[in-house]
């Protein structure tokens, strides 16, 4: 009967599991409830109101299915739900993968998991955000089922196989947890060489397995269905030898120090962001220290040295795409990885054993910082909504001006072509200073407008003002811009910068 099951399920659920969901689920609705009642649009959401997500030419040959749970429709609320739902999942999952015991332990990291900026920045993207925290689920749970069964590796790598189908960012996601629970199994439960060699083969076989099952897919796709793979992130620039090892070592380092210490080594401003990234770091080179120091881990020169090198890895985890291809410019969406990092400190906490005056101060300092790191989080989050909201009101006023123009123009109702010229110049210093020097660099959130495009002013206008436009190809493009006409208009918001030719409108923004 569905009642007995139902208690069956309810008695085997761990009391840490609870504490991760509900942690979760609190934290994530109470950071991005904003942005799960309000329709935000950025530039990619304009031409996603309803979309497939058949994302093939990108490499993601999963991201539909994913997508399609909560409808091909971009649902704020819905595809916001289910996110925190995938979200306290993983929270969950996350808590079995590292064994974490202490009630604040797993509130924190739950905490750390729902609010780091990779998970607001994919909010921006909200039509497909549901699809991307579940491949982040499955992410973890191959890892759960690889390290809790002897054959775990084989389920765990269709698990695997299906996430990085989801997203490529996945893969490094996976190191970097790998790489933690490895860290942790060193130092806080002091196990042996042949128990570490056994976790780095069946880590290695879940990956190994999983990527060769997605290349298997890359494979097919081009040459037997040929089907065609994307410039973007250097896709169609895979396995490119042409860049040295030393070029793509520099690349991880430049982006793994602009991501944690920019103000430091920019001339964007410090902020409490890039403080707490460095207090992070110290968190983790005293926990390392400390671990070694009171189990006397020196004295085992083997583990002493693969934990070492696992540690100083992380970066090279976090950024290994660079080494599939040397054309990824990894943003704010691709680097899920680096919250790992932050996890350290709290894996360590979870582990320290009660030492006079050491003990206390590295418990308090974990976590004093890392509550403070939600803090910020949340508040980096809504920082960006509140520029969400500043853009879409922006562009949504500028393009109702336009719509009255065309409305005004002599002839409208004869208009079947829209010929766009340039891009309008929004530079307010609240988008354009303060917002981007005070939070990271937020793909799909920061900017003045959204509008960058001649498909964003057609597709606005059709499902915003119900307009329905054709765009002007290239060729009337040119032969618009050598007319007289066009050479005699001014740019918006000259009253000469709206003019129809025949059945097509010219609206001329700049030169």
């Amino acid at each position: 009967m569905p009642e007995h099951l139902l208690l069956r399920l309810k008695n085997n659920i761990k009391p840490q599991w609870k504490t991760a969901f509900f942690a979760a689920i609190i934290t994530g609705f109470l950071t991005h409830l904003y942005i799960f009642t309000n329709t935000l649009p950025n530039h990619d959401s304009l031409l996603n109101i309803y979309g497939s997500q058949k994302k093939f030419a990108l490499g993601r040959f999963f991201l539909s299915p994913f997508s399609g749970i909560s409808s091909y429709f971009d649902l704020p609320w819905v595809n916001g739900t289910l996110s925190i739902f995938y979200l306290a999942l993983t929270a969950v999952a996350l808590v079995e993968l590292f064994d974490l015991r202490k009630k604040l332990s797993i509130v924190l990291t739950s905490g750390l998991l729902v609010t780091f900026p990779t998970v607001t920045s994919t909010f921006s993207y909200m039509f497909t955000a549901d699809a991307y925290m579940l491949g982040s689920l499955t992410t973890v749970l191959a890892l759960i089922l690889t390290k809790k069964y002897k054959y775990g590796f084989l389920p765990g790598a269709l698990l695997f196989y299906l996430s990085v189908g989801v997203y490529q960012a996945n893969l490094p996601f996976l190191l970097t947890l790998v790489t933690v629970f490895l860290i942790a199994e060193i130092l806080g439960r002091q196990v042996d060489l042949k128990t570490v060699g056994t976790h780095i083969l069946r880590f290695f076989a879940v990956t190994a397995i999983g990527m060769s099952l997605y290349g298997i897919t890359f494979k097919l796709y081009t040459n037997f269905f040929a089907g065609k793979i994307s410039d973007y992130q250097g896709l169609s620039e895979v396995g490119d030898s042409s860049v040295t090892l030393a070029e793509r070592f520099t690349l991880i380092n430049d982006s793994f120090q602009k991501f944690f210490f920019r103000g430091f080594i920019t001339d964007m401003p410090v902020n409490l962001f890039e403080v707490l990234n460095v207090t992070t770091f110290v968190l983790i080179i005293l926990g390392f220290s400390w671990f070694a120091i009171h189990h006397k881990l020196y004295r085992h020169g083997a583990l002493f040295g693969i934990a070492i090198v696992l540690l100083l890895s992380l970066p090279l985890s976090a950024y290994c795409l660079y080494f599939v291809s040397a054309e990824v410019s990894y943003h704010m969406l691709m680097v899920m990885a680096l919250i790992s990092i932050y996890f350290l400190p709290i894996v360590f906490y979870d582990n320290y054993v009660h030492v006079k005056f050491t003990t206390p101060f590295l418990a308090w300092s974990t976590v004093l910082v890392s509550a403070v790191l939600i803090f910020n989080f949340a508040i980096i989050a809504n920082i960006a909504y509140f520029n969400m909201n500043l853009k879409y009101e922006r562009s949504y006023a500028f393009l109702n001006r336009v719509v009255d123009r065309i409305e005004e123009t002599e002839g409208a109702s004869e208009i079947t072509t829209l010929a766009i010229f340039g891009r309008i110049s929004m530079d307010p210093s609240v988008s354009s200073e303060e917002v981007p020097n005070s939070v990271p660099a937020m793909t799909g959130m920061l900017g003045s407008r959204f509008l960058a495009h001649p498909a964003h002013y057609k597709r606005m206008m059709k499902n915003y003002f119900g307009y329905s436009y054709d765009l002007a190809t290239t060729e009337e493009k040119t032969a618009i811009e050598a007319s007289n006409l066009y050479k005699e208009m001014e740019s918006w918001p000259a009253a000469s910068s709206v003019r129809r030719i025949d059945d097509t409108i010219i609206i001329k923004l700049d030169d």
